[in-house]
């Protein structure tokens, strides 16, 4: 199996909701917003919008303590999911 590829990384939380930040290791958000789910599932995406930050709300994630804890986490695809 080869090496998953990292898309992003939490950087922060957004709010009290559960949002992040993230830093994108890709051309655009739609790089992104290709993948539903992230490290083998354990993250899915449910919304992403671009902005000065790219914000982003994951189904895994539901409050500003669980974001913050989240901080660091690279979101990486599997090299077969990529074009």
């Amino acid at each position: 199996m080869s090496k998953p590829v990292t898309l992003a990384v939490i950087i922060g939380a957004h709010g009290v909701t559960g949002e992040v930040r993230l830093k994108l290791f890709t051309e655009d958000v739609s790089g992104l917003k290709a993948h539903k789910t992230f490290n083998d599932g354990a993250l899915t995406l449910t919304s992403v919008r671009p902005g000065i930050n790219i914000i982003a709300r994951f189904a895994e994630i539901s409050d500003r303590n669980a974001a913050e804890a989240a901080r660091g986490t690279e979101l990486a695809v599997s090299r077969e999911a990529l074009p």
